[in-house]
């Protein structure tokens, strides 16, 4: 007997079938047909919510930055940080995705997965342009950022994460990852016109 279920509800299930099936195989490898069939519904039906096998990614790629946004949002806006303890805090959130959702961070890493985690590359400065660059000018009246360009300082910013990929597969104690993370502070110093080791300083002293 056939099914009839509410058009939210069938578009969670093909977005969570195509996620599944985008991670496990990889992107290129992935046909329509197997995420209809996973859910267990014609081909028809995946075109009826979705034009294309990219449109349904870019689904996937909008419920992620959602979600990192939000979590963003709420760092940002909390009044009795520094500006400079925001950007530092928001490092973790852009890297993972609170909520139960970090495993999809380690499996992009995979080569399979490329053009996933190439979107979410793409897509996260500049969805999170507008927050940094907020967070850029607070620390600009607080007096502890000298830069020109604040709107352009937050897109290079958060340009830098790019630097920490595949850190969580290396040693901590090893010279790769001490030198990814100095390359970090040295380069985010210089972006935003902070005092030269002010971040070391800060990761030192809120270090537990």
């Amino acid at each position: 007997m056939r099914v009839t279920k509410k058009p939210e509800i069938r578009r969670k299930e093909l977005m969570n079938a195509a996620e599944y099936l985008f991670i496990e195989k990889g992107y290129e490898q992935v046909e329509v047909s197997e995420i209809a069939k996973k859910v267990g519904v014609v081909q028809g039906t995946f075109y009826y919510y979705f034009k294309s096998k990219e449109a349904i990614l870019d689904a996937i790629i909008d419920k992620y930055i959602s979600i990192l946004v939000e979590d963003m949002e709420n760092m940002a806006n909390q009044k009795d940080l520094t500006a400079l303890e925001k950007l530092m805090n928001i490092y973790p959130f852009a890297l993972s995705f609170p909520g139960g959702h970090k495993s999809i961070m380690s499996r992009l890493q995979e080569e399979k997965n490329v053009h996933l985690r190439m979107k979410l590359e793409q897509r996260i400065p500049q969805e999170t342009a507008g927050l940094i660059t907020r967070i850029i000018k607070q620390g600009i009246e607080e007096g502890v950022f000298n830069v020109k360009y604040p709107e352009e300082a937050a897109g290079v910013y958060m340009g830098t994460m790019i630097i920490l990929q595949g850190i969580e597969d290396l040693d901590p104690n090893s010279l790769e990852f001490k030198r990814k993370f100095m390359a970090i502070f040295y380069f985010i110093e210089r972006i935003l016109g902070a005092e030269e080791g002010s971040i070391i300083k800060f990761m030192e002293k809120n270090s537990p």
